[in-house]
């Protein structure tokens, strides 16, 4: 059974194609394999500027993929099956949270750290979200 794999819009503009979803195949790819193909494809939007910051979800946190990086950072073992970590929803999924334009080594740290998420909204904001 294929999964699906579902990102976050980044603006107004990039919901007029949303849902924006993607029906993969093979479940059983290893989870490095199906990250370098999203960057390949072209999954994630692009940012004017360069800089924007995903987290690619399963049943965890799997990785940290960034627009100005040449490949993921892996939260988990990268040559393991992507079925080990779907969610067992109808159907299994995957998803991709956009982060906006945050430090994606500051992203990262803070999943492999367990520490609260910096504000998507800027450094000026308090909030943690």
């Amino acid at each position: 059974m294929p999964i699906m794999i579902w990102r976050d819009s980044v603006c107004a503009g990039d919901d007029c194609n949303a849902p924006h979803e993607l029906a993969w195949p093979n479940p059983e790819v290893p989870l490095g394999q199906l990250a370098a193909e999203l960057i390949c494809r072209h999954y994630l939007a692009s940012i004017a500027g360069g800089q924007a910051t995903w987290i690619l979800h399963g049943l965890r946190p799997l990785a940290v993929l960034a627009q100005q990086w040449s490949e993921p950072r892996f939260l988990v073992d990268a040559s393991t099956p992507v079925s080990a970590y779907l969610k067992r929803e109808t159907p299994p999924h995957l998803n991709l949270e956009y982060r906006c334009q945050v430090d994606p080594d500051a992203v990262f740290n803070c999943l492999r750290e367990g520490r609260p998420l910096p504000s998507k909204y800027g450094a000026a904001s308090d909030q943690q979200d």
